[in-house]
């Protein structure tokens, strides 16, 4: 048995598989009340109430990231993840959206990344403490080919 801290694997290159951006994302209306993950890292399932809305996203706008932040000092280990996301066409209906969405300070989301590998497609984001919508930049650009539209960091 490996000491809590000993790496188990090493890493492989593997195939030309890897897509970057994300497509879609599928945020809570409602709560989770049990997250069953048999094996390391690895969700099979999500229990609770409400829904789960889709917000999909043009192929190349829109990313995910996740950092994390090690502080010697303080014995600590942080991981941060920022959901960028963004929206064609200023609207009412989205406008909307957005004004709910950043009364929420528990936001759970799943992000669906263009990889077709199960265990890399789907990112669920916010479990423990949820995220927050920060900010909202909404423009109409200034030229025809301009986007017009919504700029949305989830962290």
């Amino acid at each position: 048995m490996p000491a809590p801290c000993q790496i188990t694997s090493g890493y492989t290159l593997g195939c030309r598989d890897n897509i970057g951006s994300i497509k879609n994302i599928f945020i809570l209306s409602g709560s989770v009340t049990a997250v069953v993950a048999p094996t390391e890292g690895l969700i099979t399932q999500l229990s609770g109430s409400g829904s789960f809305f889709k917000f999909e996203l043009f192929r190349e706008t829109s990313d995910f990231a996740e950092t994390m932040t090690v502080t010697p000092e303080n014995g600590t280990i942080v991981y941060e993840t920022t959901t960028n996301a963004v929206f064609f066409k200023m609207q009412v209906s989205t406008r909307n959206q957005i004004r709910l969405l950043s009364g929420n300070p528990n936001i759970k989301m799943i992000v669906e990344t263009n990889n077709t590998d199960a265990t890399s497609r789907f990112i669920y984001v916010g479990r423990d403490n949820g995220v927050t919508l920060t900010t909202s930049a909404g423009g109409s650009g200034t030229g025809f080919n301009d986007r017009n539209g919504y700029a949305l960091p989830f962290v």
